[in-house]
């Protein structure tokens, strides 16, 4: 087989040659000596012209399909990564108009208040399962103090119990350990908001003969000495009537959604804290277990 395929492989070269050389020799005759001759020669060595020239030819091709594919591919890279950088550019712009409509919405509910206010920024988070608490980036240095009440432009988030010169622990309604006087704008009943460790707070103490209905808002009553009054707390949304007992029970949805809780305001009203809500003002513990 070797040996067949050795003797084809020079039979092609002789012809190759061959048929060169009959080319060159007609190139250099003039128009009258080509005649039959010429086309003779040509026509039988067109077909091994066909055969020599289409894999050089498809090489040819095959290789600029190549560096096409490659120029391609880099061109893809290239926009790909514009791509890229057009998304992240896009995902700036568009929380820049966020984060100014919330500046102005901030802005004009300081502006409405007649108490002065701090506004700060929530840095880092305590919210386990026993305790529930924010630590702000203003303190001491700021005029800030335990006992005084922090709020959000949609309702109250808590109180300070316990300041650095630069930042200041929270503790926020959600927590067990927080009290707050409260009564139904509706029915002007009062009651008392407690947190339960979980984004949804108790309305307690409502007498059982008061009319409290899902949906009732709740407010600040500014009679525990924290909180001034008219601050909006929550809407309750289930209420549930002993068949015993004083009193009956109601559950509070917080008007703050704490899981998006960034920018809060201090109100700069020092008030002092119930015996059952006394806290340490030292340094020390104010940052334990807070992730950032």
């Amino acid at each position: 087989m070797s040996d067949l395929l050795r003797r084809l492989s020079y039979s092609l070269t002789y012809l190759t040659l061959v048929s060169l050389c009959a080319v060159g020799m007609l190139a250099h005759r003039g128009p009258a000596e080509l005649g039959l001759a010429r086309r003779l020669v040509l026509s039988a060595t067109l077909p091994l012209q066909r055969v020599v020239t289409f894999p050089v030819r498809e090489g040819a091709r095959l290789w600029n399909d190549y560096v096409g594919l490659i120029h391609v591919r880099k061109e893809n890279e290239r926009l790909r990564g514009r791509v890229g950088d057009l998304e992240l550019e896009n995902l700036q712009y568009r929380e820049a108009i966020v984060s100014s409509e919330r500046f102005q919405r901030l802005s004009g509910f300081r502006a409405k208040r007649e108490v002065p206010m701090v506004p700060a920024n929530v840095v880092a988070e305590d919210l386990s399962p026993w305790f529930q608490a924010v630590i702000i980036d203003q303190g001491s240095a700021s005029g800030i103090g335990p006992g005084m009440p922090v709020i959000t432009d949609s309702g109250v988030v808590g109180v300070v119990v316990g300041t650095t010169p630069g930042a200041s622990k929270v503790l926020l309604i959600l927590d067990p350990q927080s009290r707050v006087d409260v009564y139904i704008q509706r029915t002007r009943a009062r009651g008392s908001v407690r947190g339960r460790s979980q984004q949804d707070c108790e309305l307690a103490y409502v007498l059982r003969e008061e009319d409290v209905r899902p949906g009732d808002l709740v407010l600040t009553s500014g009679l525990a000495a924290v909180y001034p009054k008219g601050l909006v707390v929550g809407e309750v949304s289930r209420v549930e009537r002993l068949p015993h007992g004083l009193f009956q029970h109601a559950e509070l949805q917080p008007a703050v959604d704490f899981r998006k809780l960034e920018e809060v305001f201090v109100i700069l009203e020092r008030r002092h804290l119930p015996a059952d809500e006394e806290f340490s003002d030292d340094a020390e513990g104010l940052w334990p277990e807070a992730k950032q």
